[in-house]
């Protein structure tokens, strides 16, 4: 498994790539559940398949920063009085779907070794393969793997 290249140690301090929008590659890697857990298992990786995936972080930020904001009045029943009240405004389910599809077109920048089972001809990266890339469950586990490890979360998970 491909480890984030986010930090490295030098002599004269530690170093940060700050440059989120390179991406890394990671080897493809697949992945089962436990039936008796329901935890993940994740399979060696397959370096004759790798995708180029960037941090979705600040995508992600940039779509809340969009969002329209609501402010209602709610009634406080320990304070028996009206509470002003402000938050996002709940998305449908096709903006949310959309927000999605938006998440994996922006996070995978490039792919190689991905083939067409039917076919056997190699899967353009383009906007309409990453969509349905994002409705197989084993590619979705992939990507939120890489998601945390890209953003450092995923030592923290393995502690836990």
């Amino acid at each position: 498994m491909a480890k984030a290249t986010e930090v490295e140690e030098t002599f004269e301090g530690i170093s940060f790539n700050l440059d989120v929008s390179e991406g890394e590659w990671f080897d493809y890697f697949g992945s089962h559940m436990d039936q008796n857990t329901g935890e993940v298992i994740y399979h060696e990786p397959n370096p004759a398949a790798k995708a180029l995936i960037r941090s979705a972080a600040p995508f992600v930020e940039e779509q809340v920063k969009k969002r329209k904001r609501k402010t209602e009045h709610v009634y406080n029943p320990k304070t028996r009085g009206m509470e002003r009240v402000t938050g996002f405004e709940d998305p449908t389910v096709d903006q949310m779907m959309k927000e999605a599809d938006d998440i994996f077109d922006y996070a995978i920048m490039e792919f190689k070794g991905f083939n067409d089972r039917k076919t056997g001809k190699p899967i353009p990266c383009n906007r309409n393969s990453k969509v349905a890339l994002r409705k197989n469950e084993v590619f979705r586990r992939f990507f939120e793997r890489c998601q945390q490890i890209l953003n450092g979360s995923a030592e923290e998970i393995e502690k836990n």
